[in-house]
């Protein structure tokens, strides 16, 4: 298992760093859909640098060698570029889905609709990331003990796991049904 982390740790550093630098260097990569994209390599450069990185050295040594605080801070980054990037595949599904299907008639996704869309993207997984840093839940070794990651599992403590659970699910439910009417009125104003 470590080879393949340090597999993936290679393979995601690399790819999506050069992804990054290319759509900075060529100022015709700069399109609103790239926006996305480069913000979907951004939050996969953070999981694969640190969430691959320390699997990788755990797995080498067969448990979390990086002690309580640097499973917080693991666990944090992970779970926050996991968020970044499934949000960001969920507006990128969006967009194809406006363009395909014109649901809107004329609506048109335009830059700052993207840009917008990526500061959700973070906005959100902070929202949903940072409670177990401050005791809303924690951040524990999962697993096979080699990453961390929100702890999903334990009931009935004093971190209110079950509360969280709940918040983060709702959270994003109603997130993505008031954006999707502030779409919706933005789009019959015009």
């Amino acid at each position: 298992m470590a080879v393949y982390m340090l597999f993936l740790f290679s393979a995601g550093t690399s790819i999506n760093a050069l992804t990054v630098a290319c759509t900075i260097q060529n100022k015709k990569l700069r399109s609103h859909l790239n926006y996305i994209l480069v913000n979907l390599a951004v939050a996969n450069l953070l999981v694969s640098c640190v969430g691959s990185f320390t699997a990788f050295c755990s797995f080498a040594s067969r448990y979390f060698i990086f002690g309580a605080l640097a499973c917080k801070i693991e666990g944090f980054v992970a779970t926050l570029g996991g968020m970044v990037s499934l949000w960001s595949l969920a507006v990128i599904a969006f967009e194809r889905w406006l363009v395909i299907c014109k649901p809107l008639g004329n609506f048109i996704f335009k830059p700052d609709h993207a840009i917008s869309c990526c500061a959700f993207t973070w906005v959100f997984a902070l929202i949903a990331s940072l409670p177990p840093l401050f005791g809303w839940s924690m951040y524990i070794p999962e697993g096979m003990h080699c990453s961390c990651g929100p702890d999903w599992y334990t009931p009935n403590n004093k971190y209110h796991n079950e509360s969280y659970v709940c918040f983060f699910s709702a959270s994003a439910l109603l997130s993505l049904f008031h954006h999707y009417l502030l779409l919706l009125l933005t789009a019959s104003s015009h």
